[in-house]
Parts: structure tokens; sequence; C-alpha cells
């Protein structure tokens, strides 16, 4: 297996330790020893012994339930791990909680912090979530603190300051943290509720501030990406004007545009929004053909919606709209090989369950004949080293089978298999060696698999450039494409969401083994991440929609105007992809449709 370390940073007081990819080595690393206060002389709200005097309830699993204990101690505070076996939609339902033991007053500057790290967290970018809450004992809704947060593996410093609203009696208030949104398991360290009276305003405490290494401006490895960008994804774009007589015609007006780059830049997209007759569908259709080259249908093309007559319209109505506005369109999924993601009609029976792969086959066959010559590709198999309930029914060497089908089904398809749990953190090096692992007996039993698909979900803690980078080098391994197929980044902190944007583009842009990029959706009102989104529900722009219009609309989509030298040529550098030009001089005027390959000949418009 492989392994790997990687450092993060944060500005402030927030820190993240170094930690190992492997399991074993994570357990060692001690968690990070907060700032000290001592000159501030803060008091601790918590109880005494914030081991034993805490609260913990499960109102959500009934057998196997989740647990909250103490499992060490770390500055002689205990450490606590919080496992919980089922996500909820009930983010509330699995808590551990502190009532305060000392009284606060109004205007007293409080700080709440702690150390936190995923041990296991069952979702796409591996971090684990969860929910602060310091609040008053009454319903649970008089809240002086909400605070979400997400952590990766590594040990992460949380820093909430706040202001007390009102005056509170010792015991009537206290400190929640819930964690039941997800399967997954955490660990807390070094967790306390300082209040510093007015020793010291609350704008003075640290607050948590993620950001990653390589962010600076002149960081050395986006220099170098550039670099690469530059030799590996242009070539020199000459255009020569010519008359009737074949003669060169200098002076000539040439405009030049790229219409489709050869490297896939695209979104997921909603089918039903697509469809829809409302002013923001209208104002949705119009965003995917100013920003996109490239579309993925995000869930009607899924097996339980697929199963339905009405959804299923709508999906093949949308693909055909796309398709008349020039889009690409990629399939998503053929199979994903859990009961959760399977029509309830089968996932809640068993007899049926036991027949999975004669259904799944027909299904496979009935969605590849229904989109047959509309598609450029499928994700063949979705997330199938994570999700195993099919193959507890069936070997997993008939995953082969299915891309096979969707191979013979139109051999010009590009053929996707699709995972989560790379790219984004420390441990990427080993589920990148499971991937691979599973690509290679694919292979082996006959299948043609062309893309290795990394989903790309990012939390709160981003993975730095150079280890993006590293990572994409593992993935090229064995020769196929990487493409990055379901890009999110989800934070409300819009700057860091920006820049880190940026610069993950350029990473994977810049590697050779790298032919696309798919955001996971644009608009906060379409997006299963709403703060992932690059406009805000009422269509207001978020800085890192300004990127992609920097980057991949300007930057690296080619346009020329230029006027024909003697020798009645233009040369320029151009991005790989197809392009469109028109040529133009005294009333006379030509069109040509190229595409820009390495090494390609120069273009010759004739101007009659």
């Amino acid at each position: 297996m492989l392994k790997r370390a990687a450092r993060r940073t944060c500005v402030g007081w927030a820190t993240l330790l170094l930690a190992s990819a492997s399991p074993t080595a994570a357990q060692t690393v001690a968690p990070p020893t907060p700032h000290d206060f001592s000159a501030a002389k803060p008091t601790s709200v918590l109880p005494a012994d914030p081991g034993k005097d805490f609260t913990f309830r499960d109102s959500i699993n009934a057998e196997n339930k989740a647990s909250f204990t103490v499992i060490g101690a770390h500055n002689g505070k205990p450490v606590f791990r919080a496992d919980n076996p089922k996500g909820s939609t009930n983010q509330y339902g699995v808590n551990a909680r502190w009532l305060t033991s000392k009284p606060i007053r109004k205007g007293d500057a409080l700080l709440v912090r702690f150390a936190a790290r995923a041990i296991k967290a069952r979702q796409e970018s591996g971090e684990a979530e969860g929910l602060l809450i310091f609040q008053k004992l009454q319903g649970g809704e008089d809240r002086e603190v909400t605070h979400a947060f997400s952590v990766g593996p590594d040990w992460t410093q949380i820093n909430v300051p706040f202001v007390a609203k009102r005056d509170y009696a010792a015991g009537e208030t206290d400190t929640m943290i819930a964690f039941s949104n997800l399967e997954q398991v955490i660990e807390f360290a070094e967790f306390d509720v300082l209040n510093f009276e007015n020793r010291m305003a609350a704008s003075a405490l640290p607050v948590t501030r993620f950001t990653y290494a390589g962010r600076a401006a002149d960081a050395a490895w986006r220099k170098a990406a550039l670099a690469r960008i530059d030799a590996i994804r242009t070539a020199p774009l000459r255009i020569r004007v010519v008359d009737a007589r074949g003669r060169a015609v200098p002076g000539a007006k040439v405009e030049a545009a790229m219409t489709h780059s050869a490297f896939l830049w695209g979104s997921e997209v909603n089918s039903d929004m697509v469809g829809a007759q409302t002013p923001d569908a209208e104002r949705y259709r119009r965003e995917i053909v100013a920003l996109f080259d490239t579309t993925v249908i995000g869930n009607g093309l899924k097996w339980p919606n697929w199963a339905r007559p009405d959804a299923r319209a709508r999906t093949v109505a949308a693909i055909d709209w796309l398709r008349s506005q020039d889009k690409r369109v990629k399939g998503h999924n053929l199979a994903w090989p859990a009961w959760k993601f399977t029509p309830a009609f089968i996932a809640r029976d068993p007899a049926k369950q036991a027949q999975i792969k004669t259904l799944a086959d027909a299904h496979i066959r009935d969605l590849l004949s229904t989109t047959r010559g509309k598609l450029i590709g499928w994700d063949v198999v979705n997330e199938p080293v994570h999700e195993t309930d099919y193959f507890k029914h069936m070997p997993r060497e008939h995953v082969a089978e299915w891309f096979k089908m969707a191979q013979a089904s139109d051999p010009a398809m590009q053929l996707t298999l699709n995972e989560y749990g790379m790219l984004n953190r420390s441990s990427s090096p080993m589920m990148i060696a499971d991937l691979l692992d599973f690509s290679r007996m694919l292979r082996r039993n006959g299948a043609r698999v062309d893309v290795l698909g990394v989903q790309g979900h990012v939390g709160q803690t981003p993975r730095a450039p150079v280890s993006v980078l590293s990572d994409l080098d593992l993935l090229a391994a064995d020769g196929q494409e990487v493409q990055i197929t379901e890009f999110d980044f989800n934070t409300r902190d819009e700057a860091l969401q920006a820049d880190y944007t940026r610069d993950f583009l350029i990473a994977l842009y810049s590697h050779k083994a790298v032919t696309g990029f798919v955001m996971w959706g644009f608009w906060e009102g379409s997006q299963w991440k709403p703060d992932a989104a690059m406009f805000r529900k009422d269509w207001s722009e978020k800085p890192n929609l300004a990127m992609w219009r920097e980057w991949v609309l300007n930057r690296w989509r080619t346009r020329v105007a230029q006027t024909t030298a003697a020798t009645g040529e233009i040369a320029v550098r151009g991005h790989f992809g197809r392009y469109r030009a028109t040529v133009s001089m005294g009333g006379r005027r030509a069109t040509a449709n190229f595409e820009l390959k390495p090494g390609g000949a120069p273009v010759v418009i004739t101007l009659r």
C-alpha cells in the first residue's frame, strides 16, 4: 500500500499537524497544543471533569447505537471519540453536551476551542462533519453560536469566538457537539470554553481560517505548472490567407476563436431545471451555454430516476436540448452498486437483491439503447471500491461485463471508472492504490477502462497543489487518462474557495494525464453542497466564478484578432481544440472550421 505524509497550514491560531496516511501512524500523532492565553486569565466554563460530566444522546439509531467515549488524555484534558454508525438527515440527533459550570454576563468575550480529526467519514471528501452549538437550555432555539465544521484525517484546531448576548446563570447554558449527519468517527481533544469577560476583546481572539501550502502569489509550484501548460496544452496556431490563385494576401483581418477545448471543461446539470419554464430555469440554461462546453446529467440517468417514466422523459429531453446547444454530454452512471442508490422495489426485496446481476444488466442495456449516439461517454460504474452491496450477490469481476456492454453499444464512447477519496486528503495515495487495483482487475477481465474518474470533492481543508500533482502521478501509473469528474469546494470562505479553485485548475491542467474537469453544479439553487456553488441563490456571482472565467474561458480559450503579414500569415500559440476562423478584406469574407492539435499544419483559408 502506498503511503505518504502531507503538511497543511492555517493562518491565525489554527494549526494542522503532520499526519501519516497510515491509520496506525495517525493514532500516534499528538493533537496540537492550543495558544496559551494565561496572561489574559480566562476562566473555563466547562465542568471540572468534562470527561465525566457530559450528557450523550442518540435519538436516531435504534439498534447499532452511536457512542461518545474518552479514549485517553492530552495536556491533562480528555480525548474523546465520537462514533456514529449511520448517517441521518437529523443533524442534532446524535450529540454530546456539557452544562456550563459558571455564570456568564452579557458582553463577555468567550472562545470555544477544540482540536478534531476524522478517523472515518463516509462521504466523497473524506472529511468528518459536525455542528458546534452554544445555547441557552430553552428548547434548543436560544443560541449564541451555531458553527458547522469539517475536518480531515489531520488534527485541526477549531476556534470560535463570540460575545454573550445576555446574562446566564451557571448551568443555564450548554455546549453541544452534534455529529449525526454522516456515518463517521471523529476524535476531539483540547476541548474548552473560555470566558475572558472584559479582559480581552472577542475580535482579538483567534478564528479558524483554513489555507493551504502553495497559496502565495509567487508560489514556485504555480510558475512551474504554468510553464508546463504552455508546453503540453498549446502549439503554434498559424493561419495563411491566400487568394483564388493561391497567392498570399497581406493585410487581411483574421479573427479566430476556440469553440470547444480538446480538454473537457464542464459541469453537472439538473435535467429537471433544463426543462423547467421558470425565470431561474431560463437563467440556468443561459449560464450553461455561456460557461461550459461539456455537461454531465447529475441525477436523471441514475437508476431510481430512470425507472420513473416521467423523469426519464425529462432527462432525454434535457440531453437533446444540450446537444442542440452544441454541448458535449456525458452519462452518469450506468451502475452504482449500493442498495441506497437502487430502486426501492429491488433494494427492499431480498429475493430481488439476489437477482441483482440480471436486473442490473437489463437496466444497463436499456440505458445504453435509449441514449445511443447521444453521449460522449459514461461513468460506467460509480464508487465500486466504497459501495459493495451488489458484490454480496455477484462477483465484482462482473463489472467488467458492464464496460464491455458500453463499448459494444458505441465503441467511440469514453468509458470511466469513477471513485472518491483522492486528491483531497493525506490518505489519497492509499485510495489511489485501491482504485488502480480495481481498474487492473477490470482490465484483466477484458474491460476497456479509458479514464480513471476522480470525483474531487473538497471540504474545508484543501490539499496542497504539490500533493495533488504527486497524487496525479500515482493515478497515471498505468497510462490511463485521468479526469476530475465531480469537483466542488464546500466552504463559506469565498476567498479561499476562489484561490483554491484557481490553483486546483492550474495544477490539473498542467498534468499531462488529465483530460477533463467537471464542476459538480454551479448554482446554489441546484447544488448538493450549496456553499460550493459559483452563483448564489439570487444569481449574484461568487469569486470562484471569476476564477473560472479568467482561466478557463479567457486564458485557456484562445482568441485571435490580427492582420496578416506580407507572407499572408498570422502566428500565435493556441490551446488545443476546435476553432472557427473568419477572414475579411475589402468586402470579401471567408470562414473555416479547424482543429488545433499537437504538431498541426498551418490552416490555409482562401479569400475569393
